[in-house]
């Protein structure tokens, strides 16, 4: 019954993330009043964060970067309020590695994001070359299903309430109950369409590029 819970849950998401989407995109206009910084020579992420009191990687998520890509000069980038600190910030244990889905490391096309104007709970790679989705991390095959916007898809139920979320698949290639391991094969991916990847520990939604680029703690 637990798990049938949170396969649920994840299914509800999964199902309603683009009308979420579309409800806070009303809120937008809030984005204004949130404060700003315009990049100078010399400014570094963890200099700009020290100068306005928040954490280099609240900063740099909030603007859809990481705090190992470059700033420009010019650059406005907005500054997070302590509610969107707090938000992004959370961090969550995971004792797992979790490997990379794909056989080759395609660019990441939509980024994570639990801004309340704009959220998006998973990441969206590029379509590239690689067309085999793999299990990142070893586990159990809980949920086979299919749903507009994110086509097939399969949730893995690792160690430690860890799940992950591969969508997007043009077919799929193990079932319902079937364990699995680290780089087995799940699927093929969509032609037209790159892999939505989303991983859950519990009742919280990590960001997938963070626990690929930690591995475990």
């Amino acid at each position: 019954m637990r798990n049938h819970g949170i396969i649920l849950s994840l299914g509800l998401f999964l199902l309603f993330s683009p009308l979420i989407s579309k409800q806070n995109s009303k809120t937008k206009g809030k984005e204004n009043q949130t404060s700003t910084y315009r990049v100078t020579k010399g400014d570094s992420w963890y200099g700009i964060a020290r100068k306005m009191q928040v954490s280099p990687e609240a900063l740099a998520k909030l603007n859809g970067r990481t705090i190992h890509e470059n700033l420009y000069e010019n650059e406005k980038l907005r500054i997070p309020s302590g509610k969107e600190t707090k938000s992004i910030t959370q961090e969550t244990k995971v004792k797992e590695r979790f490997l990379f889905p794909l056989t080759i490391r395609e660019k990441v096309q939509k980024k994570f994001s639990e801004l309340t104007y704009d959220p998006y709970k998973g990441v969206q790679f590029k379509r590239g070359n690689s067309s085999l989705v793999r299990a990142s991390a070893g586990g159990k095959v809980v949920h086979v299903d299919y749903m507009d916007g994110y086509e097939n898809f399969v949730i893995l139920e690792h160690n430690n309430g860890l799940y992950s979320v591969y969508g997007n698949l043009e077919r799929i290639q193990v079932t319902e109950g079937q364990q699995v391991n680290a780089k087995d094969r799940l699927g093929i991916l969509s032609k037209d369409k790159g892999l939505y990847f989303q991983i859950n520990q519990n009742k919280s939604i990590l960001n997938p590029e963070s626990v690929l680029e930690r591995g475990p703690e």
